[in-house]
């Protein structure tokens, strides 16, 4: 395969930390068969401050800017894989939009060094041009930012987001003889850059501070000029090839990360892995996503002060130090090397290549019957089994609409879907779709007469998901286990799952099948995904929020007259009745001449409703639109659970935003990831908030709001896009599950 990149330099480090990670990636990539060109602009002073050496992994085109950029783009056509590195330095709005622009049948990617401030720009400025062009790259790649960043670009409406780590180059990071001459009892190598400079000096500077008896070493360009304590000496810029010989002279390294990376977290900067390779005594600021890289205390030390730091120094010998650095290098050797990140986007790019159900289900048997592609993006066409709540009535749950958007979805992406449903007597007597025509519904009275059927579903699957709520969820989960489909839990009540799972086991999922999942599917993002990995092992925690289906999407214009001033939506609930109080009925109260309309079953006899309030139990999904198009403004509310975990949008939200209507919704965290306050959504704190709305706005003004949300819903959040972000996710899983088998043989080979 043909790569054509385009970066800020891969033959100068000077003033361009991502050379490191240019080098390690692309040299592995190469070994791995893939014909390379690396275009840099001519700026800086870099290409007078060459480092690199002999480049043989790559073609490396320095080019005069903005002269030779088309020339550049029409290299760049006849590559299979373009990608646009963020931070090229010069032209990169143009850049990122022209390569775009390219021959039909050239992929593209965006590779971001620098995500953390990649996404603050974007969001300090909505009308950035790069928003916009995110849904269209093929791939989004990052070195850094774990879940935060991967939802982030998601929720912008990539079709991927992966991050692919910074790592280890044991050919180029490794032990050297100390040079007496850098002798010091802590060393510090970093630029001096606007976000970084606080932060050194309250970590290090201030650590020299607190500690004259020890002599500290300080690297990188920019800080002439910077008043240094006595005990401080700068030794200006570190050329790659000296950085093993202070890493090896250093009694202890400390890392720094830049503020946007450091609040971020899931960054850790090519220096981490340099001091690992070097076998040093690393301590580094504190930041989240650290365990997942090494282990705090025995691997790496971990400060989150000037007084931290310092009490590393005075109280960690030199010879627990150097245990540390080897425990350390022998980490990143087996897990962390440039060879893996490689393995990783190697698997893939080439599983989005592949055309083959073979290659997906692994199952050379069913290649003659499963040839099936997808249509939109070339994954190949998967049998999904789903044992979920229910999908043939939306009696009282919102679990059947979430499962009809995306299975509809899935299935007109080439993919076969069986669903097993549980008779409950509830259901049974509200079917509203008995006969999906997108899936084929296995509905059940027991569980052990399913059985056989089930297994042999599973059998022929390659991707099996047990959704929550699901009666036999934890008999279904270990079926699954038993099958070589990849494993995957629908969370679509999470913050009531963690609870239950804190004290033991939900009804539906054991604790301790929670790491045996490939993945797990969340209704809830935010900090709730690093919750599941770090609190309970999860191998990974993502976002599949809710959805809407295009399908249902309105045709004509919206009424011109309204049934109602505001709408509810909701089954009853006693840890959301208290909103619908304060948000809802009060309004209605104080404004007895407004009409105010609710649908929802199972509210006691003990709720007292106003006059002006009218009411349904229940309204099929189909009659959904009419009721939502024909208010002037509909309230969401949020269940308790949710409220406080934050990031858990609703099925009515989406679904109400989707059909055009102007929603005003109870506060919570992340609300402004999903929609933008007083343009696309409304934000409501108190009753006078609701009433300020409706007599503060007229029914032209709100429904300008409500296509502000529709336009958002159906770009970031349609059952389409749901449905290619499982696609990506089953990649992710079977490439991680393929990492696996080649990291125990590469572990093998590997002199630690």
């Amino acid at each position: 395969m043909k790569l054509f990149i385009f970066g800020s330099s891969i033959t100068s480090s000077y003033w361009n930390g991502a050379a490191t990670y240019y080098r390690g990636i692309y040299k592995q990539l190469h070994k791995l068969g893939y014909s390379i060109t690396f275009a840099e602009p001519d700026i800086y002073q870099r290409q007078q401050h060459r480092d690199a050496g002999e480049i043989d992994y790559a073609a490396v085109l320095v080019y005069q800017t903005p002269r030779d950029l088309d020339r550049m783009l029409a290299e760049a056509s006849s590559s299979d894989l373009v990608i646009k590195h963020s931070g090229v330095g010069a032209d990169d709005a143009f850049l990122e939009e022209n390569i775009l622009r390219l021959c039909p049948g050239v992929k593209t990617a965006f590779w971001d060094v620098d995500a953390p401030a990649t996404l603050h720009r974007i969001e300090e400025d909505p009308s950035d041009p790069f928003r916009a062009l995110i849904p269209r790259y093929d791939f989004i790649f990052t070195y850094g930012g774990g879940r935060p960043v991967i939802e982030h670009y998601l929720n912008l409406g990539a079709q991927n987001c992966v991050p692919i780590y910074n790592a280890l180059d044991p050919e180029t990071h490794h032990p050297v003889p100390v040079d007496s001459s850098l002798a010091c009892d802590l060393a510090f190598v970093g630029h001096r850059l606007p976000d970084r400079e606080k932060r050194v000096e309250d970590f290090f500077l201030r650590a020299a501070e607190l500690a004259p008896e020890f002599s500290f070493l300080l690297g990188g360009e920019g800080w002439a000029g910077k008043p240094l304590p006595a005990n401080v000496r700068w030794i200006g810029h570190v050329g790659i090839h000296d950085h093993n010989r202070v890493n090896c002279a250093a009694r202890m390294v400390l890392n720094i990360n830049r503020s946007s990376m450091a609040v971020t977290g899931f960054s850790p900067p090519t220096r981490i892995f340099e001091a690992a390779g070097a076998g040093a005594c690393l301590i580094t600021d504190e930041w989240t996503g650290i365990p997942h890289f090494f282990a705090p205390g025995r691997e790496i030390l971990v400060a989150s002060s000037a007084e931290e730091i310092v009490r590393h120094l005075r109280e960690v010998p030199s010879g627990q130090s150097k245990e540390i650095g080897a425990d350390m290098r022998r980490r990143a050797l087996q897990e962390h090397t440039y060879q893996m990140r490689a393995l990783q986007f190697d698997e893939i790019v080439q599983q989005s290549a592949s055309r083959s159900r073979c290659f997906l289900a692994g199952n050379s048997a069913q290649c003659e019957q499963n040839t099936k592609q997808d249509s939109t993006d070339g994954c190949a066409a998967m049998k999904i089994t789903i044992f979920g709540l229910s999908i043939t009535s939306a009696w009282g749950n919102g679990h059947a609409t979430t499962y009809r958007a995306l299975t509809r979805a899935l299935h007109d992406r080439g993919h076969d879907i069986v669903f097993f449903e549980h008779n409950a007597e509830w259901y049974a007597s509200n079917r509203d779709l008995p006969d999906p025509e997108f899936c084929q519904v296995h509905i059940y009275e027991n569980w052990k007469d399913i059985l056989p059927q089930a297994r042999r579903v599973l059998r022929e699957s390659v991707l099996a998901i047990v959704g929550s709520y699901f009666p036999h969820g934890r008999e279904a989960a270990n079926e699954v286990f038993s099958s070589q489909a990849v494993s995957a839990f629908y969370d679509i009540d999470t913050p009531i799952t963690v609870a239950q799972l804190r004290q033991g086991d939900a009804p539906y999922l054991k604790r301790e099948q929670v790491p045996e999942f490939d993945l797990y599917l969340s209704f809830t993002g935010g900090p709730m995904l690093q919750t599941l990995e770090a609190d309970f092992g999860a191998q990974r925690a993502v976002p599949l929020y809710c959805s809407f289906d295009r399908e249902d999407c309105p045709k004509g214009p919206a009424p011109e007259a309204s049934a109602c001033d505001l709408s509810y939506m909701g089954t009853y609930a006693r840890d959301r009745q208290q909103k619908l109080e304060e948000l809802f009925c009060a309004p209605a109260r104080a404004l007895p001449q407004s009409k105010f309309m609710l649908a929802g079953a199972q509210y006691p006899h003990s709720v007292t409703w106003p006059k002006n309030v009218a009411r349904t139990i229940h309204l099929s999904p189909r009659e959904h639109g009419a009721f939502y198009r024909s208010s002037n403004l509909t309230l969401n509310l949020t269940r308790g659970e949710m409220l406080r975990s934050g990031y858990s949008p609703s099925v009515r939200l989406f679904e109400a935003a989707g059909y055009g209507a102007a929603v005003v919704s109870d506060r919570w965290t992340g609300l402004e990831t999903f929609f933008t306050p007083e343009k696309e959504i409304l934000v409501a704190d108190c009753t006078q908030d609701v009433i300020n709305y409706l007599k503060g706005y007229d029914r032209m003004e709100l429904q300008q709001i409500g296509r502000a949300a529709q336009e958002r819903v159906l770009a970031e959040h349609s059952a389409e896009h749901r449905a290619s972000q499982l696609e990506n996710y089953v990649q992710l899983a079977r490439s991680s599950r393929a990492m696996k088998n080649k990291t125990a043989t590469l572990t093998n080979e590997m002199v630690i």
